[in-house]
């Protein structure tokens, strides 16, 4: 039977392929539980929509991520944490707390996997944070002030 793919299926087919798979396979898993449909000429028809709807909504994410990560070059956020006499921080500083603070201090929403923190920072003091999504890099300096 010829089908659509929905969703991904490891190791059968990714989404908006079309494939011949087992009938029974199909009637069975694949449409029950909406991972693909029959190919019809309606259905094709449909997934073509869809599929350009999705592009104009990726699109859309990207344009405004781009525009967020443009605010972000050259901004200089400041977080003040508890830290020992010596400047150490009782808690690490991770890529999530910094874009919490981001969001509150800043209003710019960025997602933390887009911060380049390999570790996470245990010290006071001023940091270059890079910022990478794509293809797209930026820096934004971050100074830990102890409270």
């Amino acid at each position: 039977m010829k089908v659509i793919f929905l969703k991904d299926v490891k190791g059968v087919g990714r989404k908006w392929e079309e494939k011949n798979v087992a009938d029974g396979y199909a009637l069975n898993k694949l449409i029950p539980q909406k991972l693909a449909v029959a190919a019809t000429a309606s259905a094709a028809a449909q997934i073509k929509a869809l599929k350009e709807q999705e592009a104009k909504g990726k699109e859309a994410q990207n344009q405004k991520v781009s525009e967020e990560i443009k605010k972000l070059s050259g901004i200089d956020l400041t977080i003040r944490v508890k830290a020992n006499e010596k400047g150490h921080l009782f808690q690490k500083l991770t890529a999530e707390k910094i874009a919490a603070a981001l969001k509150k201090d800043k209003g710019i929403e960025v997602n933390f996997a887009y911060i380049n923190l390999f570790e996470g920072i245990q010290d006071t003091g001023a940091f270059e944070i890079p910022v990478k999504v794509d293809d797209k890099l930026t820096h934004f300096t971050l100074t830990v002030e102890a409270e």
